[in-house]
Formats: structure tokens, sequence, C-alpha cells
């Protein structure tokens, strides 16, 4: 399942700049995971130059080329199963029967609003507070704070990339890449500390057609009614991938909020106040992770509560 992690971010971020380049100035939610799991299932059937785009966009590819030559020489068949299998086996694993959460994830495969930002806008939010022991990092460019609230036993975890000062969200957004996420999250910048968080209450519900996006990444054939190559899936001619419907929700409120204070003595960092401050009253990005995997299961910017 290590082998998955990677592709989960990697994936994650692609899908992340494109839907923002495609909705600025709206909030933005999606399940990374889910759609890797979703088209997935299109893998199982894909064959040729189809199946090559879709791995190459869910970062399989790499996966693939990890395995042993007895393993590359077998069929495209066999490697997607092998991934779905690890998928299934994730699934299992962040679902225990001990957790106090249940990750609901519903994929099918059927067969036969932009508006413009205006960086300076001011709306009223109800605005949750708690003080704790968190994880917190201060990066210096771009400027940001960097937060870890954990949720549920420590099994689960928000990540809050907040701008600070004169930088902007737009400023994070251009700098935000694989190496970048991990050097930002990394162990040597969260530090353990006392902070006193204010966050807003907030929900989103978002449904999205991926077609035109996937189709950008660079999975064209499987759209394509001439091109497709699904006969792993089916012996019929003219057989294609006419529509990927994507719908993820969140409600982020006091009682569905909860942050575990970590015990033991409180660090205190020299030249730090022993307090620090996490006020997100500005947009954000945010990212909802099972911390045993490393993988991402949410992805959002909340631009307006």
């Amino acid at each position: 399942m290590g082998s998955l992690s990677p592709a989960n971010v990697e994936f994650c971020l692609d899908v992340f700049k494109e839907m923002n380049n495609n909705n600025v100035g709206d909030n933005i939610f999606f399940s990374p995971l889910s759609l890797l799991y979703a088209l997935s299932m299109i893998l199982l059937g894909a064959r040729g130059n189809s199946a090559d785009q879709v791995q190459k966009v869910l970062h399989f590819n790499h996966i693939v080329e990890s395995l042993k030559p007895e393993f590359k020489d077998s069929l495209q068949c066999s490697q997607a199963g092998r991934i779905h299998s690890e998928l299934s086996a994730l699934f299992s694993q962040i679902n225990q029967p001990d957790s106090n959460y249940i990750l609901s994830i519903a994929n099918r495969l059927y067969g036969k609003k932009t508006m413009a930002f205006h960086e300076g806008k001011s709306v009223i939010v109800e605005m949750m507070y708690q003080t704790g022991t968190f994880k917190l990092a201060f990066i210096k460019e771009p400027k940001m704070q960097v937060l870890e609230l954990p949720y549920v036993n420590n099994k689960l975890n928000m990540i809050i990339l907040l701008p600070e000062g004169t930088t902007n969200l737009e400023q994070v957004e251009k700098q935000l890449n694989v190496r970048t996420f991990h050097q930002w999250t990394s162990s040597s910048n969260m530090i353990e500390r006392e902070v006193e968080v204010h966050l807003p209450r907030f929900k989103v519900e978002i449904k999205y057609e991926l077609n035109s996006l996937l189709k950008s990444l660079g999975m064209t054939d499987i759209f394509n009614k001439v091109k497709a190559d699904l006969s792993g899936m089916s012996p019929a001619k003219g057989l294609y991938l006419s529509k990927v419907v994507h719908k993820s929700y969140l409600d982020v409120s006091e009682e569905g909020t909860e942050a575990a204070a970590a015990a033991g003595d409180s660090i205190t960092v020299k030249r730090l106040p022993i307090r620090a401050r996490f006020v997100a009253d500005r947009p954000f990005l945010f990212f909802i992770r099972h911390i045993h995997s490393s993988m991402i299961l949410f992805c959002g910017k909340l631009a307006s509560p």
C-alpha cells in the first residue's frame, strides 16, 4: 500500500490545480481517493493506449514500472488487478471496526459555474475556538502557517495551509507540488506547541463533471468512441466512457471536528510566544489524511464559508 500513497498525492495535486484553474474564486472540495478508486475500475477493463493514458494520469505507471520483470510482461489486467486489490485492502484498513468514523465511498459504472473572484471581499462567519497542543509549522516562503488537527484517536488528521501577512492563497497554490507539500508538512517543520485555534464553521457540498479535467491531464482516448479500448470489459465495439461525475460533502463543526490534545509537557520554543495563534480568517487550503497510510482522503479550498 506504500506504493499507492505517492500516486494518491500526485493525482490529488494534479486535480486540485486543474479545478483551481477552472473554478477561480470558488470553494473546491473532492476526494482524490474516491476518484482513484473509481477510475481504477475503468483501468481494469482498459487496454492498449487507453490503459496507458489512465495509468499515467493516475500515476499508476510508476507502480507498474517498479514491478519485477516477470510481472511487467504479464497482462495489463493483472497489473490493474494488483492495484485494485491494494485499494480494497486500503479501505479495509481505513474502516477498522474500532474506528470512530466511517468512510463512505459510492462508486458505480453505468452502461448504456464559474464566478470571477474579487482577492479583498469580507464576509461575517461563525468561528469555532479551541486551545490545545497541536503540530504547527511557520513557513517563511511563502509565508504561512501549517496546522495539523488530529481526529478520532489520531487515525485521521486535517492539515490546513493558511497564508500569513501579505501572502495570498494564490502564492501558496503556485508553489504547491508533491515536494513542497511533503516539505511543509514534514516532522522537521511541524512542532507540537500550545495553539489557540480559530476556525470557521463551514459546510461544502460540490458536484463536478470531470471529463474536461481528465482530458486535460492526458486521459483522452477513453472518452473517444473510436479510440477507446475497453476490450477487457466487453467484446462490444464502440464502448467508451461518456461521463465522470464526482460529488463530495464535508461538514466541519464543533460536534464533527474532534481535536485531541497531545499528552506530555508543553514544548516552549525560544523567542516564540508560549501560545501560538492560528486564526483562519482568510481563504485556506485543507487536506484530510489517513495517518497510517498517508493517503489523502479529501482535498479542498475554502474561499468563502
